[in-house]
């Protein structure tokens, strides 16, 4: 297999950690000026900038092991707002390298093309809360020995954040729904912590027992809902999405 080794100048305010950031190979040499020699065995990078600000030698190559994710990242987690919601993805190598790490934000599902999070180094990332809405997340884990890399990017995994929310009991089956109040989505199908408290939703967004599949009565948690007519609750329905997503 090819390796990479990249020496020369790197331009003020770019560090060589922007090309261990996550961005692929050839996106990293975009952010380069120089010229490209390809000798068969290597494909050595010679670069240059108007400061000259000399740049550590190091490669990419694809000969050092590529680290290995213990568990799959991909999936979603709902959680209230100001919620917490830990996201985990250790990577391993077996050649005794040193493993490094660095999360990536997303507003699409696509771990490329996402913003570097700053400070967020490690196996564990713990999101913002703070604010409603369905955010992608995905870690590169990169490899080193002996001054080489080579990585590996994790899938991605959804993080939507329910803010603006009560909840509604269904006037027709007694069921109660957690509604957003701009919209009328509400979250399904998921598990999410509310003060203090674990519910599970259905496919139709109502509380229901995990284990039995039966409506939850939320005010025996000591929740304030709000009752609508058969009428209002049609109203309602309608204008809900059976959706993770929170706006």
């Amino acid at each position: 297999m090819k390796g990479f080794r990249i020496s020369g100048i790197l331009a003020v305010g770019i560090s060589t950690t922007m090309l261990l950031s996550g961005c692929s190979f050839s996106g990293g040499m975009n952010r380069l000026v120089g010229t490209v020699t390809d000798t068969g065995k290597e494909t050595v990078v010679s670069a240059s900038s108007e400061e000259g600000t000399p740049v550590q030698a190091f490669s990419f190559n694809t000969d050092i092991q590529a680290p290995a994710f213990k568990g799959e990242l991909s999936g979603p987690t709902d959680v209230a707002v100001n919620g917490k919601a830990t996201l985990s993805a250790k990577a391993t190598a077996s050649d005794g390298g040193k493993i490094s790490y660095q999360w990536y934000s997303n507003n699409v599902d696509s771990n490329g093309g996402g913003t570097k999070i700053s400070g967020a180094t490690s196996a564990d990332y713990t999101p913002d809360t703070s604010a409603g809405g369905t955010t992608y997340y995905y870690v590169v884990a990169i490899n080193t020995v002996n001054g080489q890399v080579n990585e590996t990017t994790s899938s991605t995994h959804s993080v939507t954040v329910w803010a603006n929310m009560y909840w509604q009991r269904n006037a027709d089956n007694g069921g109660y729904q957690y509604l957003n109040h701009d919209d009328g989505t509400y979250p399904s199908k998921t598990s999410m912590e509310i003060d203090g408290v674990t519910y599970t939703f259905n496919d139709s967004g109502f509380a229901v027992d995990p284990d039995t599949g039966d409506y939850v009565d939320v005010t025996q948690f000591g929740e304030s809902v709000s009752s609508s007519s058969s009428a209002d609750n049609s109203a309602a329905q309608s204008s809900s999405v059976q959706s993770s997503s929170a706006k």
